[in-house]
């Protein structure tokens, strides 16, 4: 009975946590947002990102935060994907450098389908995990594009700006929905 009783306190401990960090204007809830271990992480950059959407700003909670981060992500991916495009429709040198951008353009079509699939799978399904694997994907999926931008020379500020807000954007996402995860659960208990 003691046992059920302390996981009850914690419990309600945690949720109160949440609750109180829940706003995105909350610096802490950002920063958490951005608090990724890796070593080439930089949170300021991250942080960057997340106040330079107005979506994001204005989210209420962490659902709306989650949902927020998913659809900013859909439009960088979106204008980075049709930048893609468009250079590849143009004079390109080199067998090379047409392989890597229609390799990053074939990844930003599956950047964009992980955005929707996670947003369906947020909003109406609330399969938070699921999510969470998607935004992890995403994340991978602008590393490899850069990967092949540097195998085959290919210096373009544009394509790797979008790499680089796609993988923050995605990892911070991929921290919220696992928050989001642990709230729900801690609601359902």
């Amino acid at each position: 009975m003691s046992s059920s009783i302390n996981v009850s306190i914690l419990a309600i401990f945690i949720l109160a946590f949440f609750c109180a960090t829940s706003e995105p204007d909350s610096p802490k809830l950002l920063d958490k947002a951005c608090a990724w271990g890796s070593t080439d992480w930089n949170s300021s950059f991250c942080l960057d990102v997340l106040k330079s959407s107005p979506l994001i700003i204005s989210a209420e909670d962490l659902l709306r935060l989650t949902l927020s981060i998913i659809e900013t992500g859909l439009i960088n991916a979106t204008r980075t994907q049709i930048y893609i495009g468009e250079k590849l429709k143009g004079n390109i040198t080199g067998v090379e450098s047409k392989s890597a951008l229609g390799q990053c353009l074939n990844l930003y079509g599956q950047i964009i389908g992980l955005y929707k699939s996670a947003l369906v799978n947020v909003e109406k399904h609330k399969l938070y995990d699921v999510a969470s694997f998607e935004f992890s994907i995403a994340a991978n999926n602008a590393e490899y594009c850069q990967g092949w931008l540097l195998l085959s020379g290919i210096s373009d500020a544009d394509i790797s700006s979008g790499n680089k807000f796609v993988k923050y954007l995605s990892l911070a996402g991929y921290t919220v929905v696992n928050d989001l995860i642990i709230s729900d659960w801690l609601i359902k208990k």
